[in-house]
């Protein structure tokens, strides 16, 4: 029997590994699932995957996030003996770390991605974007499977249904709700966290029925919440930290879900794992103009502005937007979310491209056990 060794490198109950439990179940295979447990040190982390990596010969490793305490050690079995294994990644490693920390961590880290992606058998992007990237960085095979969503979970519910989780997060009947879900970690480099353009704009608008529905914990809870005038505070609900079966009720207690990336070398080239869910629920995504939102948004969406999501200019762009926006183009907009979500997003399709491509990598010969 083939035997495939799964590790979730985002750490216990991360989506990461509900992706490969769901992506993997065609597999005809022995499959061993482990997730990495994020709060401890990296070190210790590091020495369980290589005594976990050695314990037996495994045909194939299939990682889900590019962590580096697992992945440096698939490089050194790669080198060492020959392990075969396959890298997938949502994220560009080198862009995240230069656009949040900075150009040094950036350049480290993408040196880093380079040895990943030239060592691996196989890659796997939650993007074509990254998918090419991957290629041109020393990757020999790579294939795109969007991140998913749960379409039984994650779906439109009743008009009246709708009303009544409205009135249970105390928004106004009548009023346009406009929302994000996600982390509230605030980031001190870009002055920014979710959020923040919700709160911002509501100093520049003059419509009075629209009221924002923020879902997520973080220390940048508290400084949004600082930020919002006395008057506009019942205007602004915040949520807190959601389970996932609560959250298809928040999303379908909103009209417009929003999704801010910052315009390069991290942004142009992710999709938040929220988007398929947004969609799915039927809501219609306001996003910054990426190659992600013309690709697989723009029938049930809007381009938002070009700017930083935390300038004034991005705030009075989007508050001009939404003054002139009408009942009437929202639900048509929304009308065309649950399909794209349907399209893009089913991970029963992305699970058939998923083991074609892992059956045609196992077909490979075999690696050499030298392993030391």
């Amino acid at each position: 029997m083939v035997r495939i060794l799964c590790i979730n490198a985002a750490g216990k109950g991360d989506l990461h590994g509900i992706r490969a439990r769901l992506l993997t179940q065609q597999l005809k295979a022995q499959i061993t699932h482990v997730d990495l447990d994020r709060a401890q040190s990296r070190w210790q982390t590091s020495k369980e995957v290589w005594t976990l990596l050695k314990s037996q010969p495994w045909d194939l490793v299939y990682q889900e996030s590019s962590g580096i305490a697992s992945g440096l050690n698939l490089i050194r079995a790669a080198r060492s003996w020959g392990q075969r294994y396959v890298i997938s990644t949502g994220d560009p490693v080198g862009g995240f770390f230069y656009t949040t920390k900075g150009p040094l961590w950036g350049a480290l880290f993408e040196l880093y991605e380079r040895l990943l992606y030239q060592h691996c058998t196989g890659f796997i992007g939650w993007t074509p974007y990254l998918t090419g990237m991957a290629l041109k960085m020393g990757a020999k095979r790579a294939i795109t499977v969007e991140g998913g969503a749960d379409l039984q979970q994650f779906r439109p519910l009743p008009d009246e249904q709708r009303a009544r989780l409205r009135a249970q997060w105390g928004l106004p009947p009548g009023h346009l709700v406009c929302g994000v879900v996600g982390s509230l970690k605030w980031t001190a480099r870009q002055a920014y966290c979710y959020g923040l353009e919700l709160i911002e704009m509501l100093q520049y608008l003059r419509r009075t029925d629209l009221s924002v529905l923020i879902v997520g914990s973080g220390d940048g809870q508290a400084i949004l919440e600082r930020r919002i005038p006395e008057a506009l505070r019942p205007r602004v609900v915040f949520t807190g930290r959601l389970l996932p079966e609560q959250v298809t009720g928040a999303l379908n207690a909103m009209d417009i879900g929003f999704i801010t990336q910052t315009l390069d070398g991290l942004g142009n080239y992710r999709l938040t794992t929220k988007l398929p869910e947004y969609l799915a629920c039927g809501l219609p995504v306001a996003m910054s103009p990426t190659p992600g939102f013309y690709d697989y948004v723009l029938p049930a969406g809007w381009a938002l502005p070009a700017a930083h999501p935390s300038s004034p200019a991005y705030h009075r762009q989007c508050a001009q937007w939404l003054d002139r926006l009408s009942w009437e183009e929202v639900k048509l907009k929304s009308s065309q979310a649950r399909p794209l979500a349907t399209t893009y997003f089913d991970y029963h399709k992305g699970a058939l491209r998923f083991t074609a491509f892992m059956e045609e990598l196992l077909s490979q010969s075999p690696l050499t056990d030298d392993r030391v």
